[in-house]
């Protein structure tokens, strides 16, 4: 990465002192006849080369380089910049987009329409893989791995397990895979391999691991408790067992008012005694089930279904975190962990993670599918108005009472009637 940075600073050096050169008044002027190609190096140093990374800046040497009207890297075009042509060099950054036919060839089109094709190989980088669309999809369905720098020939594997690896792929880009999830795949990290080296996902398939708040399966303690909750459980199109089902019969307003219909809660204790005591049943502070030491380095992940005849438009999902005190059924304290209060000595909301993906085109859903949400412990760090700045989590004590709740958020949209399907709350490493 640091020689591409350098590279691109050469070029950007030696543009501005072209452009700001007036020893040179004549135009670039495209030659006639046909180029011939020596040999190729790196732009920065004198290293011969036969291939580079996209992005990389090459030169070739040769006779006659003015006459090349048109450069392209197997069939991806590249940017001709004539202050960096001379009629023995000619300097260009390998394209960064992934050809549509490989051919591991270099074309020059001259001023007229010959071809010049020097063998040259284009690489990609290492893969990167960056999220799944939803990382609890069953095997024998279809899922979609994003990341960059994917091309075939590949393999992708489950690698816990047999290592279960994937057949074939429904469609390949270089941001995107999609492929049917082999049968005998088990939970773990998957790996994508390229010619260009190997990438393991930050995530792990099916990651329960010790993070889990609930699934709404019974499998844990932790139980939504609080008032007005009217969330309804089904497993119905489920991705796994139960879900939590939040709509309303009112319309979600532009601005996302207050409706607690869309809320759900996992308040902790009972209000008889200390609720840091509670181990175990309704009221369990979820950080005295799951580890939140390392919290810093850690995400609230959950499934998401939102259908496409109820899209969302309006609203911020509020996610809040908060300790016992601050969500103690008392005075001032009483929903200061949602919005602050006039009573509030600290005068300020609790830091929150704002979840609002309609922003980007005015409407959301999830295409009748279920996806993964990701959302890093390191971004709670909104009020509930949708500004920052406010004291963010400090310790796992912080982690005792959970709400979500999709209101306000500082956010104007269009008045809608979403429903919000959730499953498998849980806690886990962000890498």
């Amino acid at each position: 990465m640091k020689r591409y940075i350098r590279n691109i600073m050469l070029l950007a050096a030696a543009a501005l002192g072209f452009a700001s050169c007036e020893d040179y008044p004549d135009a670039f002027e495209l030659a006639d006849g046909v180029p011939t190609v020596q040999y190729v190096r790196y732009a920065d140093r004198d290293v011969l080369i036969e291939q580079a990374y996209m992005g990389e800046v090459v030169c070739f040497v040769g006779e006659n380089l003015c006459s090349v009207r048109e450069l392209f890297f197997n069939d991806q075009k590249a940017v001709l910049n004539t202050s960096f042509m001379t009629a023995n060099t000619l300097v260009a950054a390998v394209p960064g987009n992934l050809p549509k036919v490989k051919t591991d060839k270099v074309y020059m089109i001259t001023k007229g329409q010959d071809t010049l094709a020097v063998d040259f190989k284009v690489m990609m980088p290492a893969p990167q893989i960056k999220s799944m669309s939803c990382e609890f999809q069953q095997p024998g369905t279809d899922v979609t791995v994003y990341g960059n720098y994917f091309s075939e020939p590949m393999t992708v594997t489950f690698e816990d397990g047999a290592g279960a690896e994937v057949t074939s792929f429904k469609s390949v880009s270089m941001t995107e895979i999609t492929f049917t999830i082999p049968a005998d795949a088990k939970p773990g990290k998957i790996k994508v391999e390229t010619e260009s080296g190997l990438a393991r996902s930050p995530f792990s398939y099916y990651d329960f691991c010790d993070g889990l708040i609930t699934d709404f399966d019974g499998g844990t303690d932790v139980v939504p408790q609080g008032w007005n909750f009217s969330g309804t459980y089904s497993s119905e199109g489920g991705i796994m067992g139960n879900y939590v089902e939040l709509k309303s019969a009112n319309p979600m307003s532009a601005d996302g008012a207050w409706n607690e219909d869309f809320k759900i809660d996992f308040w902790c204790g009972t209000w008889d005694g200390d609720p840091m005591d509670n181990m175990s049943g309704p009221g369990v502070p979820i950080c005295n089930i799951v580890d939140f030491s390392n919290f810093q380095n850690m995400a609230l992940k959950f499934e998401l279904y939102i259908p496409s005849s109820n899209p969302w438009m309006a609203g911020a999902m509020q996610l809040i975190f908060c300790s016992a005190d601050k969500a103690a059924n008392d005075s001032w304290q009483n929903n200061t962990f949602v919005h602050s209060s006039a009573g509030d000595p600290a005068g300020l909301d609790l830091c929150r993670g704002l979840y609002r993906p309609w922003e980007a085109t005015g409407s959301f859903d999830t295409g009748d599918k279920w996806i993964t949400v990701t959302v890093p412990f390191s971004e709670f760090t909104y009020n509930s108005d949708g500004t920052s700045g406010i004291v963010p989590l400090s310790k796992p004590e912080d982690f005792a009472t959970f709400v979500i709740w999709p209101w306000s958020g500082g956010v104007i949209g269009t008045e809608c009637t979403p429903v919000f399907r959730i499953d498998n709350l849980r806690a886990v490493p962000a890498k």
